[in-house]
């Protein structure tokens, strides 16, 4: 355990703490003490006050990722997978996806606590600030072929609305093919990444990334309009608690898909659909293309109805937005 996260336990309760008790608890001189708060503000971009008389705080309690605390709420629900927690990652996917590609591929997943190149679809930056919201990766081996996990993102998304209804916040929807909006904001984003061979079998990357509580500093990099789950519950929020629901959640879906494939999540995901009979404008590539959305066929292809014509449009360089 590093010396930066030892300290930053101390301080996430968001009190006082003196400089020589957190040295002596940690075993380190006072001069290192400070040190690290330098390293923590530098590199977190954390809000940590120095006062005379009184040492350290955080400005904002802050509660930790703990993967033995996940993997306990998991095990009662009979769920076994390796899980890993990091302060700060260059990205949660990219690391699983370097271990598909050097080691022997087995059920895991990690979590951040920060991402410095968080990716949504299409190389877009996903704004990843310290502590706030859920950062995670899960990595599912399939053996099935690339065509047969047509739809998957889809899957996942059906996964997190419902999970997100069990935790009473309703009135989630789906855009397609992978966005989870409240109100027409974002919530939650997913990045499906898939390595292997066109006859299978596959090591299927899943990433969410699910906004919890994001500070105004960071959300004035944000370019689209967005939601935060603490502002859609009056209840008290635990980010380990919300780690376990999302990450069991999505695992149970994988599971599903493995064995039932698209077909029974469709219902579901047209039950959310967010812009069902909506005239609608896709961006794929320099092309446009308007018409009104009728939802999936059972591959997960959007169903567009244009000039008379229902077409079907897949995952690529597409964007979906409404008509004004």
């Amino acid at each position: 355990m590093s010396t930066q996260y030892q300290l930053l336990v101390e301080l996430s309760d968001g009190k006082f703490h003196s400089g020589q008790r957190l040295a002596t608890e940690l075993g380190i001189t006072r001069a290192a003490i400070w040190k690290n708060v330098k390293v923590l503000q530098s590199e977190y971009n954390l809000d940590i006050h120095a006062v005379t008389g009184k040492g350290y705080r955080l400005s904002n309690p802050v509660e930790l990722l703990k993967k033995e605390t996940i993997s306990r709420i998991l095990g009662s629900e009979n769920i076994q997978l390796e899980i890993e927690t990091f302060l700060t990652i260059d990205s949660t996917n990219r690391y699983l996806m370097k271990k598909v590609l050097h080691a022997d591929v087995q059920n895991q997943a990690v979590f951040a606590e920060q991402q410095t190149s968080g990716r949504g679809r299409h190389g877009r930056t996903w704004v990843s600030p310290f502590g706030g919201n859920l950062y995670f990766s899960v990595l599912y081996p399939f053996q099935r072929t690339p065509r047969d996990v047509t739809g998957l993102s889809l899957a996942v998304g059906v996964a997190i609305v419902e999970q997100l209804e069990r935790f009473d916040i309703n009135g989630a929807q789906l855009k397609w093919p992978n966005d989870v909006l409240v109100d027409g904001r974002k919530l939650c984003g997913i990045l499906l990444e898939i390595h292997g061979e066109s006859h299978g079998p596959l090591a299927v990357v899943v990433g969410i990334g699910l906004n919890i509580s994001i500070p105004e500093n960071a959300a004035n990099d944000i370019d689209q309009p967005w939601v935060a789950y603490q502002s859609l519950t009056q209840n008290p929020v635990s980010r380990n608690q919300l780690a376990a629901g999302f990450l069991s959640s999505v695992i149970l879906a994988l599971q599903e898909f493995e064995q039932n494939g698209l077909e029974s999540f469709k219902a579901r995901w047209l039950q959310r659909d967010c812009y069902m009979n909506t005239k609608v404008k896709l961006q794929l590539g320099d092309r446009e293309v308007v018409g009104i959305s009728r939802g999936i066929d059972q591959q997960g292809a959007l169903l567009l109805e244009s000039q008379g014509q229902l077409q079907r449009y897949y995952s690529g360089e597409i964007r979906l937005r409404p008509v004004r």
